[in-house]
């Protein structure tokens, strides 16, 4: 079975019925007979941050992959890449975000770091510093890399720490820093989720920049 074409229409509120359709051939093809029959309501994200991608629906469904126990995910469909997620109790603002950092990844390059490079970092110094920037005073400890990537000539650490005994993931080295409580997550999803954030948040900045100076 090949996928259809995207609907000729842009996601908007007008137009759900059509993406639907379109998610829905786009889940058949990915789950087989254990795709979903029905799609939640989705939420809009008119624009994206990336180049050459446009607005998308968030469609949440619920499905059993291989007949096992149902799970809740979320399809990504419009001018972009389709694609899935585990819901894992994000709101569609953070798996878009999900989404986002994948596609960025994969349109950059950004790959996991050297065991070498991951073995070599001891992110205790960096942890601290950026606590006490937020939580001065707050005892940390339990710091841990999780992971590391490549990014240019840069390395973005994922690190996980206790905060007054409360579990956090923490983004160091080159990475701009990110805070999330979010630990029943990976490391990678949480890092891509960054990324998406970071991109939405930059577009935004000039997008308020261009409108001060018009």
């Amino acid at each position: 079975m090949s996928l259809p074409s995207p609907p000729p229409v842009d996601p908007n509120p007008t137009t759900i019925e059509p993406w639907r359709e379109f998610a829905l051939a786009y889940l058949r093809e990915q789950f087989g007979p254990h795709a979903p029959t029905e799609l939640g309501p989705p939420a809009l994200f008119p624009q994206s941050p990336l180049e050459g991608d446009g607005a998308a629906f968030v469609f949440p469904f619920i499905a059993a992959p291989g007949g096992n126990e149902p799970q809740e995910f979320a399809a990504v469909v419009g001018r972009t890449e389709a694609n899935y997620y585990p819901a894992a109790s994000l709101s569609p603002e953070q798996l878009y975000d999900v989404h986002l950092g994948t596609r960025f990844m994969l349109t950059v390059g950004i790959s996991q770091a050297d065991e070498s490079e991951r073995r070599a970092y001891d992110p205790t110094d960096d942890v601290t510093a950026l606590i006490r920037q937020v939580a001065p005073g707050e005892a940390v400890d339990g710091v841990a890399l999780e992971t590391m990537f490549r990014v240019g000539d840069e390395r973005h650490a994922v690190c996980t720490c206790r905060v007054a005994g409360e579990a956090l993931y923490i983004m160091t080295r080159d990475c701009p820093p990110g805070f999330y409580r979010l630990t029943h997550l990976p490391p990678h999803v949480v890092y891509r989720l960054h990324l998406g954030q970071l991109l939405r948040q930059e577009a935004a900045h000039e997008a308020r920049a261009e409108r001060r100076t018009t």
